[in-house]
């Protein structure tokens, strides 16, 4: 099963970083429509199509405004 944060677009290719720091490629239309760079997402086993978790992003976004905040003081 592959989850991770969305790194970036190529020509309908979602390239997407897992935990272990490797990169897999996956076609844009597994994706839901409205994911951006930098949602994390996961693969469901059955239907083999992602979805993203608002949680971990959200997460994630913080933890980088945090740092930022503490790096711009």
């Amino acid at each position: 099963m592959i989850s991770g944060f969305i790194t970036r677009f190529e020509d309908g290719i979602a390239v997407i970083e897992q935990c272990d720091r490797t990169y897999v490629k996956i076609t844009r239309t597994r994706l839901p429509a409205f994911a951006h760079t930098g949602d994390f997402v996961e693969e469901d086993s059955v239907s083999k199509l992602f979805h993203i978790d608002f949680a971990i992003t959200e997460k994630r976004r913080q933890e980088i405004l945090r740092m930022a905040d503490v790096l711009f003081e």
